[in-house]
C-alpha cells in the first residue's frame, strides 16, 4: 500500500514537472520565433537571466530578505495577539458578543484600501509593512480561535465539572485542545495573508522588497524581471505554505483524539 502511494506520487510530481516543462518551452519558442514580444511577455530564458543576475549580485537575496522580515514578523505577531484574544473572549461571551460584529466588518475590508494610512502613520519603511500584515493576520486567527472555543463539546466541560474542575483546569485541558485544529488552519491562511499583506504595502510606498522590486520592473517595462519576482514570491507562498502543512501534521500526532481523555 505505501509503495502503491509513493509511486503514485511520484507519477503525479512527474506529470507536473513535465506539463511546468513543456508550458516554458512552448513559452519560450512563441517570444523567441517573433510571434510575441519579450517586452510585453517576458521571456523564460531572460527570467533565468535575471534571477541569476539577482542572486549574483545580491540584489534579489536584498529584497526578499525585507519582505520575509516584514511577512513572518507580522504573520507572528498577528497570529500570537489574534489566538490570545479569540481564546480569551472564551471567558466573557458578553465581551465577545460586544466585539465580534466589529471584527467580522474588519475581516470584510479590502486589505488594500488599509495600505495607505498606514502608510502615512508608520512611514515609507519596514514598520508599515508589518502592522498591515499584523493586522490581517490578526483578525483571522482571533476569528478562528474564538470559533475553534465556541464549538467545545459540552459533554467534555460538564465532565470537568463533574470531576470538580475549575474553569482555569477546563480552558487549558479542554478548550485550548479542542481549539487546535482551528488554530492551526488559521496559521495555513495566515502565512499566505502576511504575504499578501508585505507585498501590497511595498507596492504602495517602499524602498525595497518584493513588491518594490516588481514595481521598479514594471515601470521600466522589463516583463521578464517583473515575471522573475512573481515566480519569486510564488515560490515563496508554494514553501511557506507546504512547511506549515508539516508543522500540522507534526503536531496533529501530540494533539490527538480530544475526546480520549480529560487531565485536570
Amino acid at each position: 500500500m505505501a509503495y502503491s502511494r509513493l509511486r503514485e506520487s511520484a507519477g503525479v510530481l512527474a506529470t507536473q514537472l513535465v506539463g511546468a516543462a513543456a508550458f516554458f518551452g512552448l513559452w519560450e519558442m512563441v517570444v523567441a520565433g517573433g510571434w510575441a514580444g519579450e517586452a510585453k511577455f517576458g521571456q523564460p530564458s531572460r527570467i533565468a537571466a535575471y534571477f541569476w543576475a539577482g542572486l549574483v549580485d545580491g540584489t534579489l537575496l536584498h529584497h526578499l530578505g525585507v519582505t520575509l522580515f516584514e511577512e513572518l514578523a507580522g504573520f507572528a505577531l498577528g497570529t500570537l495577539l489574534g489566538t490570545a484574544i479569540g481564546l480569551g473572549l472564551w471567558w466573557s461571551p458578553f465581551l465577545s458578543r460586544v466585539l465580534e460584529p466589529f471584527a467580522v466588518i474588519f475581516n470584510s475590508l479590502p486589505k488594500i484600501a488599509l495600505a495607505p494610512p498606514f502608510i502615512v502613520w508608520f512611514g515609507i519603511y519596514q514598520t508599515s509593512k508589518v502592522v498591515l500584515a499584523l493586522s490581517i493576520c490578526l483578525v483571522v486567527a482571533w476569528l478562528s480561535a474564538f470559533t475553534g472555543a465556541r464549538q467545545v463539546d459540552r459533554d467534555l466541560l460538564d465532565m470537568v465539572r463533574a470531576v470538580g474542575g475549575s474553569r482555569w483546569q477546563a480552558f487549558r485541558s479542554v478548550v485550548v485542545p479542542s481549539t487546535m485544529p482551528w488554530i492551526l488552519s488559521a496559521l495555513r491562511i495566515n502565512i499566505g495573508f502576511a504575504l499578501i499583506g508585505a507585498i501590497v504595502g511595498e507596492y504602495v510606498a517602499s524602498h525595497a522588497g518584493l513588491g518594490y522590486l516588481a514595481v521598479q520592473a514594471a515601470i521600466r517595462f522589463r516583463m521578464s524581471q517583473l515575471w522573475m519576482v512573481i515566480i519569486v514570491i510564488t515560490a515563496l507562498a508554494a514553501l511557506q505554505y507546504a512547511l506549515l502543512v508539516w508543522i500540522e501534521r507534526r503536531c496533529f500526532r501530540w494533539i490527538g483524539s480530544i475526546g480520549e481523555g480529560v487531565r485536570l
